[in-house]
């Protein structure tokens, strides 16, 4: 993360044990260089997916400072282009990004994801 972003913004990016979610979660304060350090360890992780995956971006707890949203909703698109059959954006903003939808929750998130 850059200097300029808060000690307790953090990213975390995993997948599920099947190979078919990526789920990334950011949290905290971040700028956009590290939006893009987030997602460029999302695009890594993608590698190890099945070739049908769906993605789970959890913003609920992100704050975005300068272009850090454009920076997602960039990155958003980058994974759907990559493979992902879905990308779906939890958090409570208007605006979907580069997700192809919006969820309140998790749970809602999940089954968005589970009808694709």
């Amino acid at each position: 993360m850059s200097s300029t972003t808060t000690p307790d913004a953090a990213p975390n990016v995993d997948q599920s044990r099947d190979g078919t979610r990526l789920r990334v979660e950011l949290s905290g304060e971040f700028e956009a260089s590290d939006v893009i350090t987030a997602m460029a360890r999302a695009r890594h992780v993608a590698e190890e997916c099945d070739t049908e995956f769906a993605v789970l971006v959890d913003v609920r707890e992100f704050t975005a400072r300068g272009n850090a949203l454009a920076a997602l909703g960039e990155w958003e698109m980058f994974l759907r282009m990559a493979g992902a059959t879905a990308v779906v954006r939890v958090g409570d903003e208007d605006a979907v990004g580069g997700a192809d939808r919006r969820a309140a929750s998790i749970e809602a998130a999940e089954r968005i994801l589970s009808r694709q």
